[in-house]
């Protein structure tokens, strides 16, 4: 009797499937999306930092800017203080002009070493004879000193010019009742003299050497 061999089929290997391609592209996409957001969120922070380290050194440049500022405008009050230079009555200081005005001070002896000429006041109707000047820092701190004119003695031989730095004595004298006839001034400088109630009749006035 002869043998069948009997052979058993052999099963098919089985085989691992591997991922859907799509599966893997989406899972890559997926990754690559979160990574794209935090790097847009990181660009962000980094622009933030940024700002606010330009508006601190700002802030830091602006305050030494103010610093320097203020410093500067200290310094140049001084110097407008000092080139108004020295007038006094009494002991009283009538530069920059007293809050009081001169009242108090009428009949001392006004004396100044170095005065500056703020401007000179002439006769209207002859421009050649001289009134008298003013003397101080701006058109608001100054004093009237007579000088030649019909108030008193017409001593003007020497004529101070505007900028020159002068010395001067003389009294205090009151404001006339009308300034401006009186004094020869016109509208503004009457008032003024009428508000300090007052002004220096100088006898002697010399350039400072």
């Amino acid at each position: 009797m002869s043998r069948r061999s009997l052979n058993t089929p052999e099963r098919p290997a089985t085989r691992s499937t591997p991922p859907a391609s799509g599966a893997r592209s989406t899972g890559a996409a997926g990754t690559g999306h979160r990574r794209r957001g935090l790097g847009w969120l990181w660009a962000l922070l980094g622009l933030l930092a940024l700002g606010l380290l330009i508006a601190a050194l700002a802030g830091a440049f602006s305050s030494g800017d103010d610093g320097r500022s203020g410093q500067g405008s200290s310094g140049t009050g001084a110097g407008a203080g000092t080139a108004s230079g020295s007038l006094a009555a009494g002991g009283t200081a009538l530069l920059p002009p007293r809050a009081g005005g001169l009242k108090s001070l009428v009949g001392k002896t006004a004396t100044a070493d170095d005065v500056v000429v703020q401007s000179v006041v002439q006769n209207a109707e002859n421009p050649d004879t001289l009134e008298g000047f003013w003397v101080g820092s701006s058109a608001t701190d100054r004093v009237y000193v007579e000088w030649g004119g019909d108030v008193g003695q017409a001593e003007a031989d020497y004529r101070p010019k505007v900028g020159e730095h002068v010395r001067l004595t003389g009294p205090v004298r009151p404001a006339p009742k009308n300034p401006a006839s009186a004094l020869r001034l016109d509208a503004d400088e009457a008032q003024l003299v009428r508000s300090q109630g007052g002004f220096v009749n100088a006898d002697d006035v010399k350039p400072v050497d």
